[in-house]
This record gives structure tokens, C-alpha cells and sequence, in this order.
């Protein structure tokens, strides 16, 4: 069986890492879901909602759209990207646990996302409308508002896109354990040394050890393979975890495992063959006295 090189199991791994984990040009910074503030956690779905809706506006046909309208339009997903970026959204003061939507923050002014574009937009007399009649107000409930759907339909957006837009605030929540965040902050590291430790036990079973002379790296390999299947196999059903690192870990653990138990058996079958070599012996036989006939002489030890 051919030795496997190391870009053989190291590009596996690099490409699921690169597949699964999520892409940083999207957003330039992200607060992470796992930070011990509650405002984090809330920011990070809030901005998580607008990824999906930007995907979704850019990919809509706008076959029917005028120039005009198109140029808007994108005007409006790219300050609705900033707009995300920059992770300054309403709080939910009112109803704790529940999704509610708000117009306008009543503590710090911000402004919701549809809020924010009509601003941008040069209507923030309907923002200040909407939000003094009811600050609480659903999309699909202004469809009747003659301003706003006019806007809408200037700037080549509907009333069902503007509702897609609207997302609802359900507030901080209560702070997360300060060891519970050192915890699954821990996790990666962990995860990254048994993916590191695999690879390098993989190498050296691929080539050095192709034969499998070594008993040492034979051992290390089953050793760092199983604990990069386990570590791996730990980040799944756990979303605060890496799902990536883990995949990796365990391609790369499954990768070891298998080159250290081919190695045994290979090495196994040669040192085997070896001994029934040293097992039996040919020797040519020539005559002495000129009389009788040449010969082998083969023996066998038991």
C-alpha cells in the first residue's frame, strides 16, 4: 500500500475548516455569542437576521425594477449592511422574553432597521409618525399607510421585504457565568492542540514510519487520533462550541487512528515473513567422490 503524504491528510482538514466555518468578509467584527454580556448575545442575532436578509435582497429578480428604482434599492442593502455592521439596535425595555418589535429606541434614539432607511432615505417625518402612533408596530400593519408604501415602492422595496427587514428585540437577558465563558472559550484551544497533535502523528506514520518499525510512533498515533475523534466528537450537540475545529479533529484523529493501525499490521505481516524465511534453508550438494549426482539440500528448523 502506497505511503499517504502529508498534504494527503492535511488538505481534507483545511477544507472542511474553510467550508464550515463562517466567512469574516462578511462583517468586519462580531461580538461572539458566548461573551459574558447578555447585549452581546442579542447583538450577534440581530446582525445574524440582517446577514440572512441582505443574502436574500441581492438575490431577488429585479427584472421588473426601473433604473431608477434598482439604484435605490441597492443604495438601501448597503446602508442596511452598515447598518448591521456598526451594532447599535433598540432595546426591548417592556417585554422581557418576548419578540417585540420597536420603531425607536426611547433611551438612546437609535432607530430600527426600517426606521434607519427611511431616515437615510429623507422620510424621518414617517418615522417620528409611525413611532407616536404606535412604537410597537408591525410591518404588515402600516400597509395601509399611503407615505410609507409610496417610499417603498420608490425605492423598489415591498411591503413583505420591509417586513422581512423588521426584526423583533427580545431584550439582554441575564449575564452568562464568567467560568461557564472561560469554559467554552477553552474549547477551541483544547480542540486546536489535538487537531495540531493528529496531524503531526499522521505525518510521521505516512512516511518515516511507513513501515512501521516504530512502536513509539505506532502508539502515539492511535494515542493523539483517538483524543482528536473524542475532543471532536464533544463540540457537536453543544452550540456554544466549534463545530468546525471539531470536524476538522476528527477527520484529522480518524486520519492518525487508521495510519497507525495499517502500520501495526503492515509491520506485523513483514516481520511474519521474515520468520518463515529464517524457517527453512537451500544449500547446493556437490559430489565428492566424482560418482554420484549433484543435489540440494534443504532444511527446515521447527
Amino acid at each position: 500500500m502506497r505511503a499517504l503524504s502529508f498534504a494527503t491528510i492535511a488538505v481534507p482538514v483545511v477544507f472542511i475548516l474553510s467550508a464550515v466555518a463562517p466567512s469574516s468578509a462578511a462583517r468586519p467584527e462580531m461580538p461572539s455569542p458566548r461573551s459574558d454580556s447578555g447585549r452581546a448575545r442579542e447583538v450577534h442575532r440581530i446582525q445574524a437576521h440582517f446577514d440572512s436578509v441582505v443574502t436574500e435582497l441581492v438575490g431577488r429578480d429585479l427584472s421588473a425594477l426601473t433604473d431608477a428604482q434598482r439604484a435605490r434599492r441597492g443604495a438601501l442593502v448597503e446602508t442596511l449592511r452598515v447598518y448591521r455592521d456598526r451594532g447599535e439596535f433598540p432595546h426591548n425595555y417592556d417585554f422581557p422574553g418576548e419578540a417585540v418589535p420597536y420603531f425607536v429606541d426611547r433611551g438612546t434614539g437609535v432607530i430600527c432597521a426600517v426606521g434607519h432607511l427611511l431616515a437615510t432615505g429623507g422620510r424621518r417625518d414617517i418615522v417620528d409618525r409611525v413611532a407616536a402612533m404606535n412604537n410597537n408596530v408591525w410591518v404588515p400593519e402600516l400597509a395601509g399607510d399611503t407615505a410609507f408604501v409610496t417610499w417603498l415602492d420608490t425605492h423598489g422595496l415591498t411591503v413583505a421585504e420591509a417586513a422581512r427587514i423588521q426584526v423583533p428585540y427580545i431584550g439582554d437577558g441575564p449575564p452568562i457565568d464568567p467560568q461557564v465563558a472561560r469554559e467554552d472559550n477553552a474549547f477551541p484551544t483544547g480542540a486546536s492542540v489535538a487537531l495540531g497533535s493528529a496531524l503531526v502523528a499522521s505525518y510521521w506514520n505516512a512516511r518515516p514510519n511507513a513501515a512501521g518499525a516504530s512502536r513509539i510512533a505506532n502508539a502515539l498515533g492511535m494515542i493523539a487520533g483517538a483524543t482528536a475523534i473524542g475532543v471532536g466528537a464533544s463540540s457537536f450537540g453543544d452550540g456554544g462550541s466549534s463545530p468546525a475545529i471539531g470536524a476538522a479533529s476528527m477527520v484529522a484523529g480518524a486520519a492518525s487512528a487508521w495510519l497507525s493501525a495499517r502500520n501495526v499490521v503492515r509491520y506485523r505481516r513483514v516481520a511474519e515473513q521474515k520468520r518463515e524465511a529464517a524457517r527453512a534453508s537451500v544449500a547446493p550438494m556437490l559430489p565428492i567422490d566424482g560418482s554420484s549426482g549433484a543435489g540440494i539440500a534443504v532444511t527446515l528448523r521447527f
